[in-house]
């Protein structure tokens, strides 16, 4: 009998695992059997997409949130490199303003749970550069769709 449990954030089934994060670990170990992956762009956009449906467990400040949903956006659209992206998250993790969620400060993010794209389908991948790169693609931009990053507050979008 397979279990129904689920991420109470994501929504990918946990019927092999005690914790979703396990799910995440296991990205990453499947991105290191890929030659030339970590690092590259399907990275950062495998652990971006995994950041945005996690908001609870992974302790984003809303203005840290709002910061990584808008360069996600940017970066699925063309409109910056992943050098740029590198130095973006730098400036925002050395700046004054903390990325890290206190206790009592408000969780970022929807509520929703019906992600179209989680980490356990990304999983489910042949472990070659093209069809990785292409489900983290697609999971970015099911993230995005969801989650609407033109319609933010104006006051969490980043600087």
């Amino acid at each position: 009998m397979t279990s129904s449990r689920r991420c109470d954030e994501c929504g990918a089934p946990l019927a092999e695992v005690a914790a979703c994060r396990e799910h995440f670990h296991a990205l990453l170990a499947l991105e290191a059997r890929i030659p030339g992956m970590a690092g590259a762009l399907p990275h950062f956009h495998a652990v971006a997409s995994y950041q945005l449906q996690h908001p609870r467990g992974m302790g984003l400040t809303v203005a840290a949130y709002a910061g990584l949903l808008r360069v996600v956006a940017d970066s699925v659209s063309g409109r910056t490199t992943l050098a740029e992206i590198r130095r973006r998250v730098r400036r925002e993790a050395d700046g004054a303003t903390p990325v890290r969620r206190r206790d009592g400060e408000p969780v970022p993010g929807g509520a929703t749970t019906e992600w179209p794209v989680t980490v356990a389908d990304v999983l489910a991948v042949e472990p070659v550069a093209s069809a990785y790169a292409e489900a983290v693609g697609r999971w970015a931009r099911s993230t995005l769709e969801v989650l609407d990053p033109g319609r933010l507050p104006p006051d969490t979008r980043p600087p």
